[in-house]
């Protein structure tokens, strides 16, 4: 074969004209690379193929438990890679145990343990006394962050608490907290001999026992003791009007983001008004539906009409007969709030107060503190009253207001606030608690909707058997 090349080489230097000493040289360079390119594709493919039957041969020496067989993800080239480099590191690893048993006879195994929290539910049925629910809401429960929140279902005519010790003349109070049950499940190779002492430790490990999981980057979890928080009551009066559901809509909605509520809807009319009781159960907050009409005498007067003052009256009169703890908090429907605020009242041991947005030619209706203490209030109407402040910018502990069973809300009007504040004498401002921040913030306003004008009539005829039939329906006209 070298005879041949070195006469193709003459030959081709004859043909060019008397090069053929270089010729030959280029050729045999070309040829010397090419056996190269031969000899390392050879002991590539050789080397492949020892590492895949020492893998094989590995494999079949130590198969897998059947608990212990991993799914292969598709087939790319990071996974060739690993299946052609991985008896390297078995190899490696065989030797690593071995020198370990031979230098320590102490194994640290990992066992597999399961933590399970406990499903609480409760269910309280509560009538029209508010004992059936007792001091359970405050009393811890160890639970998972990963843990789902309870979830409160609510349909029309039933209302649904959390805890506390409330109840409706006509409605259920349930209460389901589920807790998902969660395991952690934690597995490490280890050698035989470990093995039998994982099972053992496993089978003897408490429910109590928290594992730690590589699978999870390490990460430990996290519990915590949570607590349901003291209940607030709030005190809506409403009176029919077009902006009726739109506002209660708003309302329901803000307050379908605070827990452990109820809301006492009271409307100042003889009979309640399915398209209300509608609209509360579709916003799905825990509520009351009442109705507290206002006394004749004030309605037929000229004067200013103390309005909401019947329907204010009716709600403390139900919290002194279904409350025992909590807050009571009295908000308009026409009012701006945020939610802060509630989780901020929720903890008054007798009366707080805060600053009330876009009241009156000062835009803000505040009490006015000074170095720590409560020294006057920043109103645009002072009027003479003792407590010159908005009924949006206060709440009343349930405990304070029972003990003073004569406490109500006078029908005067312009003086509704400042008459129920002196009607829990002895209230001193030592008692009264700050909130947004000491009186620096404010989470509340005093806004109010545009008034419309009644719809007027749908003319049935022309508009028979449309959309419009049932869209009047749901039109709310004085």
């Amino acid at each position: 074969m070298k005879f041949n090349y070195i006469g193709l080489g003459t030959h081709s230097g004859i043909v060019n004209g008397g090069s053929g000493s270089g010729g030959s040289s280029t050729i045999g360079s070309k040829m010397s690379l090419g056996k190269s390119i031969k000899m390392y594709l050879t002991i590539f493919i050789a080397t492949t193929c020892i590492y895949m039957v020492l893998y094989q041969y590995h494999i079949s020496r130590e198969p897998f438990a059947a608990g212990e067989v991993v799914k292969h993800q598709e087939k790319s080239s990071s996974y060739i890679a690993s299946y052609l480099w991985s008896p390297i590191s078995l190899l490696l690893a065989n030797s690593s145990s071995n020198n370990n048993n031979n230098s320590t006879p102490t194994t640290t195994t990992t066992s597999t343990t399961a933590t399970t929290i406990r499903t609480t539910t409760t269910a309280a049925t509560v009538g029209s006394a508010g004992e059936k629910v007792g001091a359970s809401s405050t009393s811890l429960q160890t639970v998972s962050l990963a843990a789902p929140k309870p979830t409160l279902h609510t349909s029309y005519g039933t209302a649904l608490l959390r805890s506390g010790s409330v109840g409706g003349h006509r409605k259920t109070a349930t209460t389901k907290q589920s807790i998902t049950r969660t395991a952690t499940k934690l597995t490490t190779t280890a050698t035989t001999m470990a093995k039998t002492s994982a099972k053992q430790s496993a089978q003897t490990a408490t429910p109590a026992t928290t594992a730690l999981s590589e699978h999870a980057h390490k990460t430990r979890p996290t519990f915590v003791a949570a607590s349901e928080p003291p209940p607030l009551y709030i005190i809506t009066p409403t009176y029919r009007r077009p902006e009726q559901l739109a506002e209660l809509t708003r309302l329901g909605y803000t307050l379908k983001h605070v827990v452990n509520l109820l809301w006492l809807v009271i409307e100042d009319a003889n009979h309640t008004n399915p398209l209300v009781a509608h609209t509360l159960d579709r916003i799905g907050v825990p509520y009351e539906y009442m109705v507290a009409p206002m006394p004749e005498k004030y309605k037929q007067t000229k004067r200013a009409k103390p309005r909401g003052v019947s329907n204010r009256n009716r709600g403390l009169e139900y919290l002194r007969h279904h409350a025992n703890e909590g807050v009571l908090y009295f908000a308009d429907d026409d009012n701006t709030y945020d939610i802060s605020i509630f989780e901020q009242m929720r903890y008054i041991s007798k009366v707080g107060m805060w600053p009330v947005g876009l009241v009156t030619k000062t835009g803000v209706s505040s009490p006015i503190i000074q170095e720590g203490k409560l020294v006057g209030y920043y109103d645009g109407w002072i009027g003479g009253r003792k407590y010159p402040v908005d009924m949006a910018g206060f709440a009343v502990s349930v405990k304070f207001l029972k003990e003073r069973p004569n406490a109500q809300m006078p029908f005067k009007p312009g003086y509704e606030e400042d008459g129920f504040l002196r009607s829990l004498a002895p209230l001193d401002n030592t008692d009264i608690e700050l909130l947004a921040d000491e009186c620096r913030d404010i989470l509340t306003w005093h806004t109010q909707t545009k008034k419309n004008a009644p719809a007027q009539a749908l003319n049935r005829t022309r508009y028979k058997n449309t959309n419009l039939e049932h869209i009047d329906k749901l039109l709310v006209r004085p």
